[in-house]
């Protein structure tokens, strides 16, 4: 209540109190540049699902649908993203991936004789990179859960009937598993528009704002706009509402 009370008026400055106004919304969703913060915003939360989920699902399906060596050393590693706060992970990838410093972009410049760095951290893509690595435990989880309740008759039945590994995987164990599917797909499309660390310390240098940066700016200022901010946070509010209504729906 407090959020929507504020996004209606002014700031206090100098100890005078704040007055109703709609300009806040006017300043938030007239300007031209909210089309691109609302792109940017659906653009990342999406890129964050496609990495989480195919990462997380590998390994889910390495560990409970195949008899691979060594399941409990990857069932160890899928969780180690999950463990390393946010900020020290995305920190991590900066120092792995930046195109000045980056161990990894440095070392391949030296072993192939590059003059330019191969990946750029500094970028949305290197934000859905860094943002899905970390949230794929819990893709690895969800996903493990259900592959692990499925009857493996299934599958033998689809390999036996000459069905290839590719096909059994595709309409069998995915098709059966599609309610557990929509749920990650919402859980992470809600996570990563909420998501602050990756968007503040790498989007910022890179010049790519989402909703949770421009909130953070707006605030940063002085005095700080909570009005402005406010209404920014009313449409993030929106997709999340019905994002949390539609996981509800799904999940019952």
């Amino acid at each position: 209540m407090f959020l929507v009370y504020g996004s209606f008026f002014t700031p206090t400055v100098g100890g005078q109190p704040g007055v109703f106004t709609l300009r806040n919304y006017v300043r938030a969703y007239v300007d031209p540049s909210t089309v691109p913060l609302l792109l940017n915003s659906i653009s990342f939360a999406l890129g964050t699902i496609v990495v989480a989920f195919v990462i997380g699902t590998a390994l889910a399906w390495i560990t409970e649908r195949t008899d691979t060596p060594l399941r409990e050393v990857f069932f160890a590693m899928s969780l180690v993203p999950l463990i390393i706060p946010g900020i020290l992970f995305t920190v991590s990838w900066i120092f792995l991936l930046s195109p000045r410093i980056g161990w990894i972009n440095l070392w391949l410049m030296d072993l192939l004789g590059l003059k330019t760095a191969p990946f750029n951290v500094y970028s949305l893509g290197g934000m859905i990179w860094v943002e899905g690595l970390h949230w794929s435990p819990i893709v690895y989880l969800m996903m493990s859960a259900a592959f692990r309740s499925m009857d493996p008759a299934l599958e033998e039945s689809a390999l036996m009937s000459g069905a290839s590994l590719r096909q059994t995987f595709y309409y069998v164990t995915l098709k059966l598993n599609i309610p557990t599917i929509l749920s990650v797909f919402l859980l992470l499309f809600l996570r990563g528009l909420e998501t602050f660390e990756v968007p503040a310390i790498i989007g910022l240098a890179a010049g790519v704002q989402v909703f949770t940066s421009r909130i953070y700016l707006a605030i940063r200022g002085y005095p700080s706009d909570f009005g402005l901010a406010g209404a920014y946070s009313m449409m993030l509010l929106a997709i999340t509402s019905l994002g949390i209504y539609i996981y509800a729906r799904v999940t019952r």
